[in-house]
């Protein structure tokens, strides 16, 4: 019995230790790494079933302002805000990550561009009505992010497109004026030349 308890309890530690090995320790999210991983087996489950699948990366703007002016706990605070807010607007299937910084990314598996573009405006908006303690004296009046948005097509199987696509269309709603949801316009082509009707236009806020 000692025996068989002892087992179970390092069993439990074990588990306890891959966990924490796959969680970034601030937000409570999955970290890059364990992303990363998900993002691979996503793909190739997408391309033997031809099934849709998406990736988002978002980026607190202005993040260094709020970080400088109240102090790096006042940072810490807004960035676990940030991460509750992908929460409660993420289904269950969904992967939600800090990817480095303040940058969050999320693999969105059987989710469409249409579909994602939905979800990325929701989490705009949740992030953008969420009351930040110092929010108020960012530049846009509120804490905001810029977010962007790519999808599995022929052009992009594999992780490092995949990313590079949302990565560099997170760059362009940053560059139109922060506090917007980019397509990528490759995954956005694809969508279009297989739908009827597309996603939302570019850079609705």
């Amino acid at each position: 019995m000692a025996l068989a308890l002892d087992r179970a309890e390092w069993q439990e530690k074990a588990a306890q230790f891959q966990l924490m090995s796959i969680t970034d320790p601030l937000t409570g999210l999955l970290n890059r790494r364990y992303l990363e991983e998900r993002l691979t087996e996503e793909l190739n489950r997408s391309k033997r079933n031809l099934t849709p699948m998406s990736f988002v990366m978002v980026d607190i703007d202005d993040f260094k302002r709020y970080n400088d002016s109240n102090g790096h706990q006042a940072g810490d605070d807004a960035l676990e805000l940030t991460a509750q807010c992908l929460k409660s607007v993420l289904r269950s299937e969904d992967v939600a990550a800090r990817y480095g910084g303040e940058e969050f990314s999320i693999l969105l598996p059987q989710t469409n561009i249409d579909e994602a573009h939905f979800i990325a405006q929701r989490l705009r908006e949740k992030i953008l009505n969420t009351d930040y303690v110092h929010g108020r004296a960012q530049p846009l009046g509120a804490v905001t992010v810029s977010i962007g948005v790519s999808s599995f097509t022929k052009l992009l199987d594999n992780p490092v497109a995949i990313i590079g696509a949302a990565d560099r269309a997170l760059y362009v709603a940053k560059g139109a004026g922060k506090n917007r949801v980019h397509l990528d316009e490759e995954s956005y082509r694809d969508y279009l030349g297989t739908n009827a009707t597309g996603p939302a236009k570019q850079n609705k806020n």
